[in-house]
């Protein structure tokens, strides 16, 4: 099986995160790999200072992962970041924007990339925790809606009037169980895996009361090693069949970063506030990355994950802003020979 696992790119602090040895990426802008599988995790509302140091992501970048220096959320609240990781724009409509942009029900019509996937004959799936059951039976007005720890607007592949419409497309939301199994037997061309609430460090759980839950903080002492807990349970399989094959990438992106309080950050760039979503952490692991990681010094925003997506799938058709986005080939060595987890190169 061979996989692509990605991971939202780091800041410029992560130079002093312990990577005082990393050297600056020398891969070519618009030369990126071609792999066969695509993983995306998308975690909530972290910003890069709080969400830096988990454990995981350390383990990952020794594996053979990247780490860049500027890549920033594109706007407050979550659900227009989920929409231009996946169709390259901003998709509520009024009076469904600003901070009420989370409340839209509507569809969205348009490009986006499951129906460029779908056009270049490769296979999707979103694999959501939590996910209702039978949410996609024959008849059912809604894919799906929101149900105890599972939060529809973290499903941006729900409101697509292109899978909507598309018995056969709506099939491709399951639940996130359908992952492991999906590994063994093999998984589709591009997964964008959505973990619950409590999973993506969205909320908290009440240590008094399992079934209770809350908001949580910026930094939140509980939410995060739950993050770490629950990326290195699911992904180190995935990373154990990268192994093997070597022909995959994994990318892990939060959607936006803290977005109240005195941690908020509005920034769109390291230098310009202005309607953004602050500074996020991410991480590329997979085939044709440097053993320890390496810097890029370049700001990028969501619409150029989206685009290195389809790129690494050998996709040249990209939605929205990703058709004019910034390319992160710098990422990935110049002789794009994979290299094995313990940094040798196959």
């Amino acid at each position: 099986m061979k996989l692509f696992i990605s991971l939202g790119v780091l800041s410029m602090a992560s130079l002093a995160w312990g990577q005082n040895s990393q050297t600056a990426c020398t891969g070519k802008p618009d030369k990126i790999p071609h792999f066969q599988h695509v993983v995306i995790v998308v975690e909530e509302n972290q910003s890069f200072d709080d969400a830096k140091d988990l454990p995981y992501f350390k383990e990952l970048i020794k594996q053979g992962g990247v780490m860049a220096t500027g890549y920033y959320a594109d706007t407050h609240p979550s659900i227009n970041n989920y929409f231009v990781l996946t169709a390259g724009r901003k998709a509520t409509k009024w009076p469904f924007v600003g901070m009420l942009a989370d409340g839209y029900k509507g569809a969205v019509g348009g490009d986006n990339v499951a129906r460029v996937l779908a056009k270049h004959n490769m296979t999707w799936k979103a694999y959501a925790e939590n996910l209702p059951q039978n949410p996609l039976a024959e008849g059912a007005e809604e894919p799906e809606q929101d149900y105890r720890l599972y939060a529809r607007r973290h499903n941006p592949f729900t409101f697509f009037k292109s899978v909507r419409d598309d018995p056969a497309q709506r099939k491709n939301i399951v639940p996130f169980e359908q992952f492991a199994q999906d590994l063994k037997t093999g998984l589709p061309n591009y997964s964008f895996l959505v973990p619950n609430l409590i999973d993506d460090g969205h909320d908290r759980p009440d240590p008094k009361d399992a079934k209770r839950h809350q908001g949580a903080d910026c930094g939140d002492p509980v939410a995060l090693p739950v993050i770490n807990q629950w990326l290195k349970c699911h992904l180190n399989p995935l990373m154990e069949s990268f192994q093997k094959d070597g022909d995959g990438l994994l990318m892990i992106v939060f959607d936006e970063a803290c977005n109240k309080g005195a941690k908020k950050d509005e920034h769109l760039s390291r230098n310009k506030n202005d309607d953004g979503g602050g500074h996020i952490v991410g991480i590329l692991a997979g085939a044709h990355l440097p053993p320890g990681g390496c810097s890029l010094d370049k700001d990028f925003n969501h619409e150029s994950i989206l685009r290195l997506s389809l790129k690494a799938l050998g996709v040249e058709e990209f939605p929205g802003k990703a058709n004019d986005a910034v390319d992160l080939g710098e990422f990935f060595l110049s002789d794009e020979k994979p290299n094995a987890v313990d940094g040798t190169k196959h």
